[in-house]
C-alpha cells in the first residue's frame, strides 16, 4: 500500500512512561484509520526517522515530551514551530526527534506536512515497563487527536498545529 499519509509512534518500552507512543500505536491499530494512512510503531528511531518517512509527504510523529506541564497533556506542533530539543526525550547516541527533523531539513528531506503529536510524561524511569496513572489516561485521547489530525491532513483541510490542548 502506498502512504498518503504516515504515522510513526516513538518511544522505549523499558523507560516507564517514555512508552506512550507505542502505547498511542497498540491502540491505533485496533481503530479505523483513514484511507491512505500507514503506522508504524519505531521505537527509538534516531537517525533512522529520515529513512521511515522517506517519499511520504505527510507525516504525524507520536512520541512522549517533558516540558513541564500536566503528564497527560498532549501538544500539538507542526514541523515549522518545532518544541525545544530538551522537550523531547534523548535516544540512541543521544539524538532525539527534533534533532533528526533538524538534519532532513538541512538535508531537504523533510516532508511537506509534519506533526509532532507530544504527550507529556511524568517520568522516563529506566527498566521500569508501564506507564504512570496520568500517562494511561491520555492514550486514548491522544488517539482520537492523532485520528483527527490524520483526517484533515488527508483531506487536505486547514489545520492549527503548534498549540496545546489540556488533558
Amino acid at each position: 500500500m502506498e502512504s498518503e499519509l504516515l504515522i510513526i509512534c516513538c518511544g522505549n518500552l523499558y523507560s516507564s512512561d517514555d512508552a506512550v507512543g507505542l502505547h498511542v500505536a497498540w491502540r491505533l491499530k485496533n481503530m479505523k484509520l483513514p484511507k491512505g494512512v500507514q503506522l508504524i510503531e519505531a521505537g527509538t528511531p534516531g537517525l533512522n526517522l529520515l529513512d521511515l518517512w522517506e517519499g511520504v509527504q505527510q507525516v504525524i510523529i507520536v512520541d512522549a515530551v517533558m516540558s513541564g506541564s500536566a503528564p497527560g497533556t498532549i501538544h500539538l506542533f507542526d514541523g515549522a514551530s518545532l518544541p525545544p530539543r530538551d522537550f523531547l526525550p534523548l535516544c540512541l547516541h543521544g539524538f532525539n526527534v527534533i534533532d533528526a527533523i533538524d538534519l532532513a531539513r538541512s538535508m531537504g528531506r523533510l516532508p511537506a506536512e509534519l506533526r509532532i503529536l507530544g504527550i507529556e510524561i511524568l517520568t522516563e524511569e529506566a527498566y521500569y515497563k508501564g506507564l504512570s496513572e496520568q500517562v494511561a489516561a491520555a492514550v486514548e485521547p491522544a488517539c482520537e487527536r492523532v485520528l483527527e489530525e490524520a483526517a484533515k491532513m488527508t483531506s487536505h483541510g486547514d489545520g492549527h498545529p503548534g498549540r496545546s490542548i489540556p488533558e
